[in-house]
Order: C-alpha cells, then sequence, then structure tokens
C-alpha cells in the first residue's frame, strides 16, 4: 500500500493486494485477496461497503482512477481506466469493463461480459444503452478527484482529537473495547507490519509495458489486445451483423484472390505499426507478395497493402480517427475501407502514388465498390447479405 492512500479502519483489507497511490477505502469495505490477487491502481476509491472478492488464482483489476460506488460487488473482474460503478451494482467473473465506462446504480453484469470502451451500460442482465458522452465523462472524472483528493485530508485530520485517558478508560468499561486512532492501528503509514502481505511493486504496479511484456502476454492470453506506447488495451467482442458483413467480405476476397499473389487475413492476424508501436487486429487485411513479419516470428504482420475495419458503435470513431493515422505510418498500406455495421456505408480511403489520400464514401445498396488495391469490384448489396438491420433502398 502506498503511503499516500487511505484505508479507512473500519475496511478489510486482506490477502494479496497491492494499493497504489492516492486511493481512498470507505469505511465497511471488504477487499479479499485470499485466494487470488487484488490490484487497485493510483487514484481509485472503493466506497462503503462494497466488496472485492474472486475465484481462486484469479486476479481483479481495479485500473487507474476507477470508481467504485457504495455497496457494489466486484468478482473476478476488470474494471478499467476512469471507470464509474454505479451503487449497488454486480460485476461478476470474468467481467471486462473497458476504459471510461459508466456503469449504472443496481445493475448486474453478468460472468463473461466484455464491455466495450466509453459505454453506459445499465439493467439486469446489463445492456449497453449509449456512448458516454464528453460531458458524462468530466462529470465523473471531476466526481473521482474529490475522493483522490481526501486520501491527503484524512491523513491530515485523522486522530487529531483522540479520547482522553479518561473518556478511554470509560469507553472500555462500556464497551469493552476502544476504536483507536489511525495512528495506533496496524496500518500506519509508511511502516512495514509484520503482518502485512506485500510483494515488490514491479509484480502489479507497472505503469507501461514493453513490446516484450505484451506479446508474452498475447501468447497465454484467451482474449485480444491491443498494444500502442507501453498501454494495453483490451477488444472488445462484435455483434452477428458485424460478423456477418466480416465474413461476406472475406468469402468473396479470398475466392477472388484464390491463384493471385495477394491473399486476405481474417481478424486472427495480427498487424505491428512499427513506427508507432501499434499492434492490433485488423477485421480483414490484404497482402500482396510475400508476408513479413516483425522479427521473423510468422505472428505479427507488417507489410499489409489493404485494411477493412468494420465499424461498431464503440469503435467508429477511433477506427475513423486515430486509428487510421496509425494506420498511415504503415509504407505499404495504400488502401483502407470503413464499413459501418449500423447502416448501408462504406467509406474508402486509397493512396494516389503522390502520397495523397483520396476519399469516397458509397450509401446505396445498388453501389459498386472497386477495391483499388487488388483490382476487384463488388457490390454493397452483397456485403450486406443477410445482416438483419433494416436495408437503405434510395
Amino acid at each position: 500500500m502506498d503511503p499516500s492512500s487511505f484505508v479507512h479502519p473500519q475496511a478489510a483489507v486482506t490477502g494479496n493486494v497491492f494499493i497504489g497511490k492516492n486511493v481512498y477505502i470507505g469505511p465497511g469495505a471488504a477487499i479479499r485477496g485470499d485466494w487470488g490477487r487484488i490490484v487497485i491502481e493510483d487514484g481509485c476509491n472503493v466506497q462503503e461497503n462494497c466488496t472485492i472478492h474472486m475465484f481462486p488464482e484469479v486476479t481483479v483489476w481495479l485500473k487507474e482512477g476507477a470508481h467504485i460506488g457504495h455497496g457494489a460487488i466486484v468478482h473476478g473482474a476488470v474494471i478499467g481506466r476512469n471507470c464509474l460503478i454505479g451503487m449497488n451494482s454486480v460485476i461478476m467473473d470474468n467481467v471486462e469493463i473497458g476504459d471510461e465506462c459508466i456503469v449504472g446504480a443496481l445493475t448486474f453484469i453478468k460472468a463473461g461480459e466484455k464491455v466495450p470502451r466509453r459505454s453506459v451500460v445499465a439493467g439486469n442482465p446489463g445492456k449497453i444503452m449509449k456512448e458516454v458522452s464528453e460531458e458524462m465523462l468530466r462529470w465523473k472524472t471531476e466526481g473521482t478527484a474529490l475522493y483522490q483528493a481526501l486520501p491527503g485530508e484524512m491523513r491530515k485530520s485523522w486522530g487529531e482529537r483522540g479520547l482522553g485517558e479518561t473518556e478511554r478508560e470509560e469507553g472500555q468499561k462500556e464497551v469493552g473495547k476502544v476504536y483507536k486512532p489511525w495512528k495506533e492501528t496496524q496500518y500506519t503509514f509508511g511502516e512495514r507490519v509484520s503482518n502485512e502481505v506485500r510483494e515488490p511493486e514491479a509484480a502489479y504496479g507497472k505503469r507501461e509495458f514493453t513490446i516484450a511484456d505484451y506479446l508474452q502476454m498475447e501468447e497465454d492470453a484467451t482474449q485480444k489486445h491491443e498494444y500502442y506506447q507501453g498501454e494495453i488495451f483490451a477488444m472488445a467482442g462484435a455483434k452477428a451483423d458485424h460478423n456477418i458483413i466480416t465474413s461476406n467480405l472475406m468469402m468473396f476476397l479470398a475466392h477472388r484472390l484464390w491463384g493471385s499473389s495477394c491473399q486476405v487475413f481474417t481478424s486472427d492476424q495480427r498487424v505491428h505499426v512499427q513506427a508507432n508501436t501499434l499492434f492490433t487486429y485488423p477485421d480483414l487485411t490484404i497482402v500482396c507478395g510475400k508476408p513479413v513479419y516483425y522479427n521473423d516470428d510468422e505472428l505479427n504482420l507488417t507489410n499489409p497493402v489493404g485494411i477493412i475495419e468494420v465499424l461498431s458503435p464503440s469503435t467508429k470513431k477511433y477506427d475513423r480517427g486515430v486509428k487510421f493515422e496509425l494506420y498511415k505510418c504503415l509504407p505499404t498500406l495504400q488502401e483502407y475501407l470503413l464499413v459501418d455495421s449500423q447502416s448501408v456505408l462504406l467509406e474508402q480511403f486509397h493512396k494516389e502514388a503522390e502520397g495523397e489520400w483520396i476519399f469516397r464514401k458509397y450509401e446505396k445498396l445498388a453501389d459498386e465498390v472497386s477495391i483499388v488495391t487488388v483490382d476487384v469490384s463488388l457490390s454493397l448489396a452483397y456485403i450486406y447479405k443477410n445482416t438483419g438491420f433494416p436495408k437503405l433502398t434510395h
């Protein structure tokens, strides 16, 4: 536990628990790292009567700035950076809540759910209602800042007004036990006591992962993760229409490219942008000629000529903006296609010989798009075949 944090004496923190800087743990909280481990990063707060626990050999992880509301239960889950978990919510085993999510009060999120970044979740069972707006995120961040300042205030004032000896003796007669001020408890700040469970900070306190860390972690992971400049992000699963569109495109391209020098890879193929450290899993990747891999590992492709991303509500801003800028650092990339999974919309970016990116947009099922890189064309009607949302016919 970092000396800058504050654990209320009425809270129970036991077992294999790491507590970072400026963390507040409220009275009545039960944080039990007895069977696995619990990592509470900098600036988190766990409010009154919360429970954090897990099945054996599981790590519960509250990432930086996570805010766990009164009475909530987190059992074997990972809570993303700057999230808000509402009062009396229940987050079950193997749940992964993406960064900057807001979970409403009394929400139940069942085991194994993966919640994409910037999602508002509510209900029983929990469902994604909408995207977290900038205003909502600002409100959450400002509220958490109050709790991040609270440990310092508590350390200054805690125990300054203690019982006098006479009052203490009288209290012992009445209740048999006197509540000790903070400085008299076993959790004295800055000191390590004999019954405190602590491991080296390096085991849990890393704020930045190396590429080697990421590759090793991904080798053992059951879920895909993206890496960028020392940070690792869980990638959310996709809904049916997203998968149908990806499958349609994959089948078409695999058939048309058969026997040519080009080939198409599914989302299991990881792509690495060496210029900016990005490792990610595009929905589809096109390579012409011999594939080139990072360090010849046959895992991390570095020479795609085309990338196709199927847009989901939680990822469309990222795919259109920041991610496209990162992809542009691939010297071989010539074409980038974005296919919406909620409406008939395909956005195409093609790189001209002079290096300028040309943009075209297609919004009708009758439209045909020419994938310039591999010289094939297909209709939007084929791309959106068998999807469940209403089709536009204009």
